[in-house]
């Protein structure tokens, strides 16, 4: 069996693959429960819990999917397809607790903490006040950056808010927020520079903001552009980035990893554009503001 620890946004999930006894003590936990299936993962930026996924046809008895989510949040009114019950709360924390256990060989040691610590506490429900330093005021749908004047006129093309396309099981899992920021499916979990082969070396404001210019993502508006935006988890322990896009309606939409397209943030919360942005929503561990930018209209990645 294949263990997927759900934790990234930007970058690709970490993976292992079970030993037979470690396969055989997970059957014997999730034996006759019901389990919740992956799309069931509630899309909060941070730790989501393990995807449990068969590496062949005859790894899972039948009565299990052929993968399925265990810990973590599940998204609001998911009912289970079995009738059998499902793991209580502290079933469910041993048995991440086991898997975890049994991918400290695969993980950094720092990410084994962060999610140690966020599996024993509950994310804070309050919007960040500040961002970690001055930006300047967001751009409205008509503006045009000083720095842009002698180029093509700027037009903010935002687009309708569509989750439905994002969020069905052909899509969902291959296009993470870059993707989804870009509006660009390419079922490749998406690295910003990679397309251009100028990949990111370093996860910060300058290094991934640059990877994503030489994809054609910039700091000024020239031409018909998206309105995105670029945030990191800083570490020590924990260290990704993340991409929102606005839309039409004058909220902000995200896609955290393989998970749900969704337009709130982690307390839950629209992140309606006006008294709450990217710059001051619940972002979770990811702390740093790195500010917006403009997605060229057609813009592809990979």
């Amino acid at each position: 069996m294949i263990i997927t620890l759900d934790v990234y946004s930007g970058r690709q999930n970490p993976s292992w693959r079970l030993s037979a006894k470690d396969a055989s003590q997970l059957m014997e936990r999730v034996a006759d429960r019901a389990v919740a299936p992956v799309e069931a993962g509630d899309g909060v930026l941070g730790y989501r819990g393990f995807v449990v996924s068969a590496a062949s046809d005859d790894e899972l008895p039948s009565n299990l999917p052929q993968a399925f989510r265990v810990g973590g949040g599940l998204v609001e009114g998911h009912s289970y397809a079995s009738a059998a019950k499902p793991l209580s709360e502290s079933e469910a924390g041993e048995a991440v607790g086991f898997l975890l256990e049994t991918g400290v060989h695969t993980l950094e040691h720092g990410l084994v903490e962060y999610v140690s610590h966020s599996m024993r506490s509950k994310p804070k429900a309050e919007a960040l006040s500040e961002p970690e330093w001055p930006q300047p005021a967001e751009p409205r749908e008509s503006a045009l950056p000083v720095e842009a004047e002698a180029a093509a006129p700027c037009v903010i093309a935002n687009t309708a808010y569509n989750p439905g396309f994002w969020n069905v099981p052909a899509v969902q899992p291959k296009n993470n927020c870059y993707n989804y920021a870009m509006n660009y499916r390419s079922d490749t979990f998406a690295q910003p520079g990679r397309i251009s082969g100028h990949q990111w070396t370093a996860i910060n404001c300058a290094n991934v903001g640059n990877a994503a210019a030489w994809d054609g993502c910039k700091t000024t508006c020239s031409g018909s552009n998206k309105l995105v935006a670029l945030v990191i988890a800083p570490g020590p322990d924990f260290v990704d980035y993340h991409w929102y896009r606005r839309h039409s309606e004058g909220f902000w939409g995200h896609k955290p990893g393989g998970t749900a397209a969704r337009n709130v943030d982690n307390s839950g919360l629209l992140i309606n554009g006006t008294t709450r942005t990217p710059a001051n929503c619940n972002r979770g561990p990811y702390t740093i503001f790195c500010g917006y930018r403009y997605s060229p209209t057609g813009m592809h990645v990979s």
